[in-house]
């Protein structure tokens, strides 16, 4: 029997990506905000005691139906409650039929803070976090944005299962060509 842990769904990017995604923590981190530790990506769901293996065969399932996913990093944003930044793709159908698919099975199973991620809550806010902001960084945090994003495009690759608990990748699945 699998072991029960903490795991999250999650959506990779291509690497030209991923580079503007560092390019711009790296910018942070030398101002001394502190920077998301993840590699750049979507979260879909944050499930907590549920079989691994079940949910790993239900994720490779729904990646073998979807393509890759054209996206386009056009803003950035807060989140209040957790003073998280993040940045932000435009709305695309794409990207929702694939958050619907993953999340239809498993959506009861919802335990992260506030069901963030729930199909009932209807409030999933696709992000890729950059930082935790302290109470008098916002000032400085939005002047390295304002200098340093410009729109980009990305391509969401890959479906991955992480175990917050271990840091470890549990099972990828590459999205179709």
């Amino acid at each position: 029997m699998s072991q029960l842990r903490t795991l999250c769904v999650m959506g990779t990017f291509d690497s030209q990506a991923n580079r503007e995604v560092y390019r711009i923590k790296e910018k942070l981190k030398i101002q001394g905000l502190s920077i998301d530790a993840y590699e750049p990506h979507i979260t879909f769901g944050i499930y907590t005691h549920l079989d691994e293996a079940g949910l790993a065969k239900w994720v490779g399932q729904v990646s073998a139906q979807h393509k890759k996913i054209k996206i386009f990093f056009n803003h950035f944003g807060f989140f209040p409650d957790g003073r998280f930044c993040f940045l932000a793709p435009s709305s695309s159908y794409d990207l929702l039929e694939l958050y619907s698919n993953i999340r239809e099975k498993y959506d009861d199973y919802c335990t992260d803070k506030g069901c963030l991620y729930s199909l009932w809550q209807k409030n999933w806010v696709p992000h890729t976090t950059l930082a935790s902001v302290e109470p008098g960084q916002e000032e400085k945090l939005l002047s390295i944005l304002w200098e340093s994003f410009s729109p980009f495009a990305a391509e969401l690759i890959q479906l991955k299962i992480t175990s917050s608990d271990t840091s470890e990748d549990v099972a990828a699945f590459e999205l179709q060509g």
